[in-house]
């Protein structure tokens, strides 16, 4: 028996306090690391579960450019799945909204239109603040790229210097009734943009290629409406020499004015163009999932768009097309600029 400041102890007692002690640090240390470890796995969890998945249209420039955004964030460690998701801007959306589909790229003024049918802007800035306005509030948009697939008007350089036309304001100079060739149908708001800007085409045919609009222009016998892009991945260089009217950019002077033909004497029965400059805008930009992405993976796409050009993507889908894998593409061109 041992007796401590008045209170006597057993050695059986103080043996048993020692042993219960000793236990319920035992069990605490045990407790804390199966906590911790519990901690350490659903992160670990959470970390391993999270994979990007990309969507992109059937259309040969947007899967390739669907694999270079997927090859950028790749680069800055992002998980993504190697299948892109396909369907239409539509498609796509839904798909997002059911956290199914993290980015895709997509035209600027296609996907305004199919979000806000009434818009009326048709510059390239007012066309990304609409569609900024336009998006669902769990989607943005990253930085529009160069890329552009908006309709431009093409005709024969030996047309366009015999009729002295650069411009498209200057469209009304060209003889009148010429037919227009088009891939596929006309848009309407497209048609009456150049309608506006002068243009005075006859018949419409419907071809089923670039490649048939370019031949067809070549003769100088025809006007082409095509998209910049399509146009850079159908151009043969042994083709006759085709060449777009050009559209000026606008500027706050001639914001809100109508403008004039260039020379009008030359050409007394033009009509005076709109003030519109042209179709919709039609860049490339990134439309993505706002959660899905963290704040470096935003910027490294934003990357792309200080990088990529028409003449680039159309090379790019030009081989794909030819039967080259998107994938291998996007690779070799993310390598050629650092990305």
């Amino acid at each position: 028996m041992l007796l401590v400041q008045g209170h006597r102890y057993t050695v059986r007692a103080v043996r048993n306090r020692v042993w219960a002690t000793a236990v319920v640090i035992a069990v605490a240390t045990v407790v804390t690391g199966v906590l911790a470890g519990c901690s350490d796995s659903s992160r670990d969890s959470a970390s391993s579960s999270r994979l990007l998945h990309l969507g992109s249209a059937d259309d040969p420039a947007l899967r390739v450019m669907a694999e270079i955004y997927a090859g950028a964030l790749r680069d800055v460690g992002a998980p993504v799945a190697d299948d892109l998701i396909r369907g239409d801007d539509t498609a796509l959306l839904d798909e997002m909204d059911r956290a199914r589909v993290d980015l895709f790229p997509a035209f600027s003024g296609e996907l305004l239109t199919s979000l806000a049918p009434k818009a009326t802007v048709t510059s390239s800035d007012d066309v990304y603040e609409e569609l900024n306005r336009s998006l669902p509030q769990s989607v943005s948009v990253g930085d529009a790229t160069p890329v552009s697939a908006t309709p431009q008007v093409f005709v024969a350089t030996s047309l366009a210097q015999s009729s002295n036309v650069t411009d498209l304001s200057e469209c009304g100079r060209l003889p009148e009734g010429l037919p227009v060739v088009v891939v596929g149908r006309p848009e309407p708001a497209d048609m009456a943009a150049f309608a506006a800007q002068g243009c005075r085409f006859g018949a419409v045919e419907s071809v089923g290629s670039a490649r048939e609009v370019i031949a067809r222009v070549g003769t100088a016998r025809a006007v082409g409406v095509v998209t910049a892009l399509d146009a850079a991945v159908a151009l043969d260089p042994a083709a006759p020499q085709i060449q777009a009217l050009r559209v000026p950019a606008p500027t706050q002077d001639d914001a809100g004015q109508p403008s004039t033909p260039s020379n009008p004497a030359t050409s007394p029965q033009s009509p005076t163009p709109s003030p519109q400059s042209g179709p919709r805008a039609q860049n490339l930009v990134p439309v993505y999932r706002t959660a899905a992405l963290t704040r470096s993976e935003v910027k490294q796409i934003n990357r792309v768009a200080g990088e990529i050009t028409t003449a680039d993507l159309a090379e790019l889908a030009r081989r794909a097309d030819a039967g080259a894998e998107p994938r291998d593409l996007a690779v070799g061109w993310l390598g050629e600029h650092g990305l």
